[in-house]
């Protein structure tokens, strides 16, 4: 069915038309645009994983951080406290962006700690990003670091503020 110049039955050229532009706004709505996340994490974030821990195991965390769409990755340090061991382990923390959920992950370089060179720290976890702020978990293990004494916090809580 549709428009035919010998017959002239409107009835055909409106089926027709109907028809192509229903298939025209379809290949338009499913173009596959993406949209940047409206959530910009670019810049320093600075902040504390296992606050509260007791014995001097919370770790400090700062963060320069660079968003490209959905991917943030950057420089990160994490520093023990300084009551206890005062070591820091610089790595990259990365993560992708999903609305407001960001997923984590740090691993630090090796050669921090002169006494073990091969001591290093890792963590995975996720964070719930507001406005200027994220809290959420950072699970944290010490790899390597035979006696250094050095424990992860109690517990995983990561907050962190944009500077």
């Amino acid at each position: 069915m549709g428009y035919h110049p010998r017959n002239g039955n409107p009835d055909s050229r409106s089926i027709c038309w109907s028809s192509l532009l229903a298939l025209i706004a379809t290949v338009v709505g499913c173009g596959g645009t993406h949209t940047a996340p409206s959530t910009d994490l670019t810049g320093t974030w600075s902040g504390v994983v296992g606050a509260g821990s007791g014995g001097g195991r919370a770790l400090r965390v700062t963060w320069s951080a660079t968003q490209s769409g959905s991917s943030v990755s950057g420089p990160a340090t994490v520093l023990t406290s300084p009551s206890v061991s005062n070591i820091a382990f610089v790595g990259t923390m990365s993560g992708t962006l999903t609305g407001t959920q960001l997923s984590l992950s740090y691993v630090s370089s090796p050669g921090a700690v002169r006494e073990a060179e091969a001591c290093l720290v890792s963590g995975h976890g996720a964070a719930a990003i507001g406005s200027n702020t994220m809290s959420g978990n950072l699970d944290v293990i010490f790899m390597s670091c035979d006696g250094l004494d050095l424990e992860p916090p109690t517990n995983d809580q990561l907050t962190m503020m944009k500077q």
